[in-house]
C-alpha cells in the first residue's frame, strides 16, 4: 500500500517556534533574492494565445521527433508551419495584437 504524505520517508524535526530547518532556509533564500526580483522586468515578447487542437498520431510522432532532434519547441514549430500555410493561401498578415487590416 502506498504511503501518503511523506516524501522519501524523511521529515525535518520541528525546531524553535514550530519552524523546520527547510522553512528557515526558504525564508532566508527569499530574503536574499528580494533585491534581485524587484529589479527584474516582465518578459516582453509577441502576444500569444492558446490554441487547442487534435492531430493525427502520426503527425504528433513526427512533431515530437522534430522537437527532440532539432532543439525546437512545439510552439515554434506549430507557429512556423501555420505561418507558411497561411502565406501559401494568401491570408493577409495580422498586426502584433492579432488584428487583420483588410486591404
Amino acid at each position: 500500500m502506498a504511503q501518503v504524505g511523506k516524501r522519501g520517508g524523511h521529515s525535518s524535526p520541528p525546531s524553535e517556534g514550530g519552524r523546520t530547518a527547510r522553512s528557515r532556509n526558504d525564508a532566508a533564500a527569499a530574503a536574499s533574492t528580494e533585491g534581485f526580483t524587484s529589479k527584474l522586468e516582465p518578459r516582453k515578447g509577441p502576444v500569444k494565445v492558446q490554441l487547442n487542437t487534435w492531430v493525427l498520431a502520426s503527425t504528433e510522432a513526427r512533431l515530437k521527433w522534430l522537437v527532440a532532434n532539432r532543439g525546437s519547441t512545439v510552439t515554434s514549430v506549430v507557429d512556423v508551419a501555420l505561418q507558411e500555410l497561411l502565406d501559401r493561401y494568401d491570408v493577409p498578415p495580422a498586426d502584433p495584437d492579432g488584428r487583420i487590416r483588410e486591404q
